[in-house]
């Protein structure tokens, strides 16, 4: 057993002692001694009464000591200790895009993992997988985030502490180059040790011919810069829709590496509110930034969908969402069709990032030795008392002490006032 707030039981103790002393200071009475003016008290019977209070009753003083421990120990809060030596372990399972056979993940988990550990399957998101359906994992189309799996695993791991003494996190992943972001390595140090890391193969991505299919007139602005880059063709991977999807559309955008554009010409071809008042913006980034007076007219929900492209300041321009095994990537940008702006290199340059494959283009590039080093760390594993929050954690045994403690006092309370009355 351990505590949260072990400083009350010394506080608990020093009362203990203090009413202890108390006790043998009351104890006992001075020795009586008569007044040299009580000879001039007259010889009668006295008919005054008076009451005293004395904690010589060893009951009430075993009373009162009992009620000063109950309360300090819910007040110092315990809370069971697991296993002594029982290593919880909790899994990170990589399922995204980068991952060459789901088989080998699932074997590589089976091989190592035991009753009671935990798994978290991830690729942009992460979620818990229980025994049962760990053969229902599967490869997502979606990019993997090692900076995901490690904050879903390191919350988990935390909120497990009651379960074992030390906790370690396994991480089975392809490791590919395009899982790493900018905050893993920050996500990384806030774990105080050891990560085991275990590689399964890499997808190696295929190779995708980037057409875009359209029945948009030629002269239309976004066609033209199209056709300029080379990428007009039918069949094609990438539909544009330059007015409302139809259901034919979306049904086509649900087949595996197909991208749906909807790229709305004029205002009305928009599903989105139109904004109260249009601004104009100078600057809008995908892969490539534009730069240009470009016309803000409606409000992006940015919960519609991955962004993929953002205005200078930050708001979504374009967002991509999944379909089927497709994507729709719906585009906030409209332009002007008398402008020479989409015969520019520039604009071609930003239109390669929104004439990507869905989650965008893959990596099957491993990450380099040093980094997977840094990711496995060192040290021992990590004590569960660690990884244990006081703010967050509770006891299940407080509200019984203080209720015991509570009870013990109204005891000492009653015992008490019959003592003083039979006095």
């Amino acid at each position: 057993m351990s505590f949260l707030l072990p400083s009350a039981l010394v506080f608990g103790a020093i009362a203990v002692v203090a009413t202890i002393a108390a006790h043998f200071i009351t104890r006992s009475r001075p020795r009586p001694e008569p007044l040299p003016t009580a000879r001039f008290v007259p010889d009668r019977p006295l008919r005054a009464r008076a009451r005293t209070l004395s904690l010589a009753d060893l009951a009430l003083l075993m009373l009162r000591l009992a009620a000063i421990a109950a309360l300090a120990a819910a007040v110092a809060a315990p809370i069971p200790t697991a296993v002594r030596g029982r290593v919880l372990r909790v899994f990170a399972v990589d399922q995204s895009r980068a991952v060459a056979r789901i088989g080998e993940v699932r074997d590589s988990l089976r091989a190592i993992a035991r009753t009671g550990d935990f798994v978290l399957a991830f690729d942009t998101s992460a979620s818990v997988v229980s025994s049962a359906r760990l053969d229902s994992l599967a490869v997502s189309p979606a990019t993997g985030s090692l900076s995901t799996a490690l904050t879903a695993a390191i919350g988990m791991a935390a909120r497990a502490t009651a379960h074992a003494d030390s906790v370690e996190l396994v991480i089975v992943s392809a490791f590919a180059g395009e899982e790493m972001d900018d905050a893993t390595r920050r996500i990384r140090e806030s774990w105080p040790g050891r990560i085991r890391l275990v590689p399964v193969a890499r997808a190696t991505p295929s190779t995708v011919a980037i057409r875009v299919e359209s029945l948009v007139p030629a002269d239309d602005p976004i066609i033209a810069a199209i056709a300029l880059a080379g990428l007009r063709g039918a069949p094609g991977s990438i539909r544009l829709v330059r007015g409302q999807p139809s259901s034919n559309d979306s049904l086509w955008a649900r087949s595996a590496d197909r991208v749906l554009l909807h790229w709305p010409a004029t205002s009305s071809d928009a599903s989105w509110p139109a904004r109260d008042r249009v601004d104009t913006v100078g600057a809008v980034t995908s892969t490539a930034t534009l730069v240009a007076r470009l016309p803000r007219v409606w409000n992006v929900d940015p919960s519609g969908g991955q962004p993929v492209a953002r205005w200078i300041d930050g708001e979504p321009a374009a967002a991509e969402r999944p379909v089927g095994d497709g994507c729709l990537r719906d585009v906030a940008i409209l332009l002007d069709p008398a402008s020479d702006l989409t015969l520019r290199p520039a604009f071609r340059s930003f239109l390669q990032g929104l004439l990507g494959p869905c989650g965008g283009g893959r990596s099957s590039t491993p990450l380099p030795t040093e980094v997977l080093d840094s990711l496995r760390g060192a040290g021992p594993l990590v004590p569960s008392s660690v990884l244990r929050d006081p703010h967050e954690t509770t006891s299940p045994w407080t509200a019984w002490l203080l209720g015991v403690g509570a009870l013990l006092l109204i005891v000492e309370l009653a015992a008490r006032r019959h003592q003083t009355v039979d006095t």
